[in-house]
């Protein structure tokens, strides 16, 4: 480990000593040279001798050649070594990503050639997308670079030399490109005026005189695969910023292929962003190496000039703060069905829907953890993102590394004193939003479960893994990239909670997932966020740019995609107690077929409203009865909605077969769960479904089980379905016993949770000999705790431990076989 340092001489003396026997151990090179404290003449024979010992009997790997090319390692024997190794593991597509961190090992080597920058030169020759990342890696260090700028000069113009003229040009190409962009930001980032039509006007001179109206191609920083001949000006704009970046989109010369979104963006150091997504790809590369993908999304950032760059785009997204904003400021930020509702309306089908959930719980696990343990700030709404997809990420790394968001300013006393309070108190952001949707809008009892499950799972792979972390981190800390050292670094160590076992790393996440869950600052936060952001209207039918679509329904549908509507009426009415009291009215749709839809007296309102927008003569309204709902007001509107959809059928074929008419009758997510749930109540229940049913809520425990240094280790992780008693939820607990045990010697308890599907999290620890555990059966039983009354058991589990394979963890869910009902 990187951080590992020996205080005592005593250690190093004892660790040095006995080199010979770790010789063969893992990465235990760089620790017993760090442990020489004496690197004169006389010791660098035993210290030469040592590393032909180890790289005689087996391979250095790539991690254990990064950690000697520390600056801890200044000795050039050692450095060689180091470089054969890496340069015989290191792939073309790691060479890219490990770019940033190859540039700064060259600043302690003696000479300007070193072996990795030959070897860099040489891949260049036939590797132009590597051409593409150093030229501009350089590009960036000769501007931020003040004691090794002419190493890297050197090295810049080496590069320019050997390769084709053609791509020189190109290159030049994109470096004009990026001057003309500089300037057009910093005169618009003055423009006080109307900052959207300066924008065009310079873009179109941009096409005219750069591009040459089509006639001169380039590729784009932040994208090489990408050749463009034009900016799509009529889709550029500005964001709300006090940096002002701009979204820019650029047309490929190709027409055939999709365009390319970026930010381009003056002020803000982007060296922060590049080094946290770089972090995140080597903690996407290690989850998948141990076959899990959290989904993550992640983007390319260059930072051209000082505090200037491109961002690229995620397309098919928004913010949480987009997603919530048309429910209002105040129930937008306190709804838990926003996401829930903004994914089913984006995902008709059922079978995108499913994988929209997933990809939602997978990717929050992953950025859960990731921005947990590198110490991301200021999260909040508006840099939390979402796609249609699922997929869940982060945007807008300008704190980290434990640099925490922080604002405020109090006067006491006449004295104007600033009091500065942090805006990211949760550990990271969970929320119950996330969790609603997650759950299949809260209808799922083991999804928080499964998203704990991951998490911890992802945490402690990182935890397994965390030396390659650490050190890319480390090799960046000579960077001069702002809050980025030596103590920065342990703070991620810190993060990763080594002094903890398993068992208890993963107790440590649980708590941290629920602190985050209950933390009632993210919830005000993304509030004061929502509050700052300027609007153009408080009504939220405003903010809905496409005439054709709705807030529950933001794509377009038409007559041919749907079939023409003979007829609609209300049949029925429900009502719904989800978070708050409304009512679902239920629409027989006649076309060649009969669909049942269901939609809120709102959502037929605010047909109403943009009938009215888009054909101002429709000529009747739609009476809006009372603001409570209750079962009188709710037979009232039924009245009122046939009314409404009589008039509106009578109507002309360019309003009743318009697109706006045609999108509101779509059947939507939520038309075909209540379709669904309605099938299900009338079916009678054939033996086969009655087995399945009864096997879905079937009361279970998921154990862990892991053997290792003399110890068994129990972890009771949580409990699915466990039954009432009287009606009322349980207080459940474990208990665990290794039978035969006629004293009861074995007997361990855990702690009482308040949940009919409780997260335990429970380790039960037995100092016995593997022989002996084989013996034992294991006897977990789930109580329910009963002040003054008595405890009863809810469920027990008896566990053959002959049967388990003790090479590795196992965890996996056990069925209850005795239960209390």
């Amino acid at each position: 480990m990187v951080i590992l340092d020996y205080e005592l001489a005593n250690e190093r003396q004892f660790l040095w000593s006995h080199r010979h026997f770790l010789i063969h151990k893992p990465y235990a090179l760089p620790k017993l040279l760090k442990s020489r404290s004496v690197w004169d003449y006389p010791s660098l024979i035993d210290i030469y001798s040592l590393v032909n010992e180890i790289t005689n009997h087996r391979k250095i790997d790539e991690i254990e050649s990064f950690e000697l090319l520390l600056p801890a390692f200044p000795d050039m024997y050692v450095r060689s070594c180091a470089y054969r190794s890496l340069i015989s593991h290191i792939t073309s597509h790691e060479l890219i990503i490990y770019l940033p961190q190859i540039l700064q090992i060259i600043k302690f080597d003696y000479y300007y050639l070193s072996p990795i920058i030959e070897y860099l030169l040489k891949q260049c020759i036939n590797d132009y997308h590597l051409v593409h990342k150093l030229y501009w890696c350089l590009r960036q260090l000769l501007l931020t670079e003040n004691v090794h700028v002419i190493r890297y000069y050197y090295i810049f113009m080496s590069l320019l030399y050997i390769i084709e003229e053609y791509f020189y040009i190109e290159l030049e190409n994109e470096y004009d490109l990026c001057i003309n962009l500089y300037n057009i930001g910093s005169e618009l980032k003055n423009n006080k005026l109307n900052k959207g039509y300066f924008l065009i006007e310079e873009l179109k001179k941009l096409n005219n005189e750069f591009f040459q109206s089509g006639q001169r191609s380039c590729r784009l920083p932040c994208q090489f695969s990408f050749v463009t001949n034009r900016i799509d000006f009529n889709s550029c704009s500005t964001f709300h910023s006090l940096t002002c970046p701009t979204k820019l989109v650029f047309n490929s010369i190709d027409l055939s292929s999709e365009k390319y979104y970026s930010i381009y963006k003056i002020g803000d150091d982007l060296r922060k962003d590049q080094i946290v997504l770089q972090s995140l790809t080597c903690m996407d590369k290690i989850w998948k190496l141990n076959d899990i993908d959290f989904r993550l999304s992640l983007f390319n950032v260059v930072q051209t000039q000082e505090c200037c760059g491109f961002i690229e785009m995620i397309t098919e997204s928004e913010t949480l703060l987009q997603i919530e904003k048309p429910l209002g400021t105040i129930k937008g930020s306190f709804s838990e069905s926003a996401l829930y509702n903004w994914l089913s309306s984006h995902n008709t089908n059922e079978r995108d829907f499913r994988t929209a959930l997933d990809n939602l719980t997978y990717s929050c696990a992953g950025y859960c953890v990731a921005t947990y343990v590198l110490g991301i700030g200021d999260r909040h709404n508006e840099n939390i993102m979402v796609k249609k997809s699922g997929h869940l990420f982060h945007i807008d790394f300008g704190k980290y590394l434990g640099d925490t968001q922080k604002f405020g300013r109090f006067n006491r006393n006449d004295i104007k004193t600033k009091l500065f309070i942090s805006s990211d108190r949760a550990p990271f952001v969970f929320t119950k939003q996330m969790l609603y949707a997650m759950s299949d809008g809260g209808t799922s009892n083991d999804a928080m479960h499964r998203f704990v499950d991951l998490c911890c799972n992802a945490f402690c792979i990182l935890r397994q893994n965390s030396s390659l972390l650490l050190i890319l981190l480390s090799h960046l800390c000579s960077s001069n990239v702002p809050n980025l050292n030596y103590d920065t670094i342990r703070f991620v160590y810190d993060r990763l909670a080594p002094s903890l076992n398993y068992a208890e790393s993963i107790t440590h996440f649980t708590e941290l997932i629920v602190d985050s869950l209950n933390s009632t600052w993210t919830t005000l936060n993304g509030l004061i966020h929502k509050i700052a952001q300027p609007t153009n209207s408080n009504n939220s039918s405003s903010l809905i740019s496409n005439d054709t679509t709705f807030s529950f329904i933001p794509k377009t549908y038409t007559i041919t995609t749907d079939g023409k509507i003979i007829s609609a009426q209300v049949v029925d009415y429900e009502k719904r107690t989800k978070q708050s009291k409304y009512y679902l009215y239920k629409l027989k749709v006649v076309r060649l077929y009969i669909t049942y839809n269901y939609r809120t007296y709102n959502e037929f309102y605010e047909l109403y409203e943009r009938l009215n927008k888009q054909f101002p003569l429709i000529g009747f309204n739609l009476k809006f009865s009372g603001q409570i709902e209750d079962n009188l007001i709710a037979q009232r509107r039924v009245r009122d909605i046939n009314d409404f959809l009589e008039n509106l059928f009578r109507l002309t074929s360019d309003i009743t077969e318009s697109d706006l008419v045609y999108t509101f009758f779509h059947t939507i997510q939520r038309d075909q769960q209540m379709n669904d749930a309605k099938e299900k109540s009338n079916e009678e229940l054939s033996p086969r479904s009655s087995q399945i049913s009864s096997t879905n809520n079937q009361s279970k425990i998921r154990i862990q089980l892991k053997y290792d240094n003399g110890k068994l280790f129990v972890m009771a992780r949580h409990a699915n379905n466990l039954p009432l008693k009287n009606g009322n939820e349980p207080k459940p607990y474990c208990k665990c016993y290794l039978f035969p045990d006629e004293s009861k010697s074995t007997k361990q308890k855990g702690k009482i949770a308040n949940s009919r599907n409780p997260i335990f999290n429970d380790t039960f620890t037995y100092e016995m000999d593997l022989a002996e555990i084989r013996k034992r059966v294991l006897h977990v039983g789930v109580w329910n705790h009963v002040l003054n009354v008595g405890n009863h058991v809810l469920g027990t589990v008896d566990i053959q431990l002959s049967d388990i394979d003790w090479s590795k963890e196992n965890a996996r869910d056990y069925t209850f076989t005795s239960l209390d009902a």
